[in-house]
Formats: C-alpha cells, structure tokens, sequence
C-alpha cells in the first residue's frame, strides 16, 4: 500500500489537540447541518419548540469512551485525506542479451584507508562498493552476477536481472570475509564456471583487486586463458599501487591508529589478462578514478535497452471516510442517548 498524499499523516500529531477541543466544533458543525434541513433534525434536540429545555441538554464531552470514538474517527478521516492506494506497478526491461560478473578483492588488503567519499577517509572496499551499486544500478537489462574473493572464492550472487538483489549482497560485503589473502586465478576459475554455458550475446567479468596473487591453485594468466577460449572478455581494474597505504592498526596498549603498510601491486599481471581477453586494463587511486573506470565500463559495455512502465493503482480511501463516519455517528448517538445528562 502507498499513499498519494502522504504530507495529510503528519496531521495525525495533532489528535492531542483535536481531543481536547474536537467535541465542541463537531457539535456545532451538526447543530448548523440540522438548523438547515427539513423535517424532525438528526440526533440532536430541535430549537424552537422547548428551546429552553433542549438548550440546557449537555453532552457529558469528557467521558472517555466518546473521546475515543472521536480520535478514531479522526485518524481514519487523516489517513483517507492521505489517499491509500494499493495495486501494482510493472517495469518490463528488454533483456540486453549480456552477461556480467563482477570478481571482487575483499581480502584483508581492501582494508587500506587511502580513499575518501565526502571527505571522510575510508577503506578501498567501501568506495569501491558506492561506485559499484551506481554501475549495478544502471545496467538494468543486464544479467548480473557477484563473486568474491580473498584467498577463499564464494559466489554471492548468480546471473540475475534483479539489480537491487545484487546490489543488497555488494552492500553486505566485509573486508577479510572471504579470508585475508588474494586468489585471482581462482576467482576467475570460479567465475568463468558460472556463465561459460550460459547462452548469452556477450560475457564480461570485470575483475577489481588491488594485490597481487599469493593464494589458490590456478594461475591468474592460466584463467585468462581458459576465458579467451571461452570468448569471454575480462576489463582488469586495480586500486591503489605498489607504494605504502595507510591501514589502521591497534596498539599494544588498546589505541587505534593509522600506519603505513607496504603493498603488493600486480600491474603487469592485470594487463596481461586483459590483453589475453580482448578486454582493458585500468588503475583507479582515488574515488574519482574508480568512478571515471565504471563510467568508462559502462560506455565499452553500451547496449540498447526498451523500457515499459505500467502503473495500476486503486484507491482505497473511501473504507476509511465510511469508518470515520461510523465512529462519528457512534459518538453523537452515546451523546445524545445513553451519555445525555439533564440539568
């Protein structure tokens, strides 16, 4: 359920008030429908014929049940005023006939805090993360699928054209979670399994690490190979270098600080597995070149994409306008009945 106008709800932090002074102006508000209509006046005393003793008659304003009643009818009022709306809202994308996986470094190395999104520094992998759910995000009509590696290789997600669920599982990932080292030639190995009997127009991993590899058993140039035997292209994307990058570290004594670590940089490796896969190679070292890499992706990697929109939605206001006259009535009818006090 959805709501057309959902600025009436703030309304509702005003039932305070209306119990405090709601009673008198509905009262009123009814005393002048029923002074203007024909015939014997609903539920309220007439004026004229015993106007001294229908004037003395008082509703008992304070007692709670009536009090309640009038809330209730009050927040059903506010929540039709905000037009509930419930139906389904449909997006047909043309399957763009492309297959893509991402290969993601999550070994301890991601942990380098030489990065910074909105002025704050943080690690490799959580600008890495910003940029890729945007990339996600705009490859709707892709088939996208998540691997990750440290010096373990796990599948997060399969090929699927539901960006947002790959997008949730880039989202969840955790430096060192896949282990501390780094298994290029197996997370290519483990990649190339998931979409190399898939029917498809077009197959790309794009591989994002920022080490060199020192775990696994296949070789990163092996894997390359066994891909450009497969037709599939590889776009290589390394962060950072091989100079020093900050890490934060805990002293001895329970203190957090930040020193610098050495790196291990392949570049030579990365290029060469982008040669072997007719794809390319690039180096990001800052959040605005991880951003210029994804963009430059997303341009190699153009694809015609048709999109329909159906949106179907049905009201469902009016339950809540005939509720809150229920209540209404419920409460004059206690009033003017069973609650009436004389003088």
């Amino acid at each position: 359920m959805r709501f057309e106008s959902p600025s009436f709800l703030a309304l509702l932090f005003l039932t305070p008030l209306f119990l405090t002074v709601g009673r008198s102006w509905i009262r009123r508000a009814l005393s002048r429908s029923n002074a203007s209509a024909e015939g014997v006046p609903f539920l309220l005393p007439a004026r004229g014929v015993d106007a001294g003793r229908t004037e003395s008659w008082k509703v008992r304003s304070g007692l709670p049940a009536i009090r309640i009643l009038q809330a209730l009818a009050f927040f059903c009022a506010i929540i039709a005023l905000a037009r509930p709306q419930s139906g389904s809202a449909f997006r047909e994308v043309e399957w763009s006939g492309r297959d893509i996986l991402l290969a993601l470094d999550i070994s301890g190395s991601m942990q380098a805090l030489d990065f910074h999104v909105g002025g704050e520094r943080v690690n490799r992998l959580v600008a890495l993360k910003k940029v890729v759910t945007e990339f996600v995000r705009e490859r709707a009509g892709d088939r996208m699928a998540l691997v990750v590696f440290g010096d373990k290789v796990f599948t997060q997600c399969p090929l699927t054209l539901d960006v947002e669920a790959v997008n949730r599982f880039v989202n969840d990932l955790e430096v060192g979670m896949a282990g501390q080292g780094t298994a290029i030639g197996d997370a290519l190995g483990v990649s190339l399994r998931r979409i190399k009997d898939i029917e498809s127009d077009s197959k790309t991993i794009i591989l994002v690490t920022d080490g060199k590899n020192n775990s696994g058993n296949l070789a990163p140039l092996e894997a390359a190979n066994l891909a450009a035997e497969l037709g599939v292209k590889i776009h290589a994307v390394g962060i950072g270098s091989s100079a020093p990058a900050p890490f934060p570290v805990q002293t001895p004594f329970g203190y957090k600080t930040v020193m610098q670590r050495p790196m291990e940089y392949d570049e030579k490796t990365l290029q060469e597995i982008a040669k072997i896969t007719s794809g390319e190679y690039f180096n990001a070292r800052d959040l605005d070149g991880l951003e210029k890499v994804y963009a430059e992706i997303n341009r190699l990697e153009e694809r015609v994409e048709k999109t329909l929109s159906y949106i179907d939605y049905e009201e469902l206001f009016e339950p809540f306008v005939l509720t809150a006259l229920v209540f209404l009535v419920i409460a004059e009818v206690l009033g003017a009945t069973l609650l009436l006090r004389l003088p």
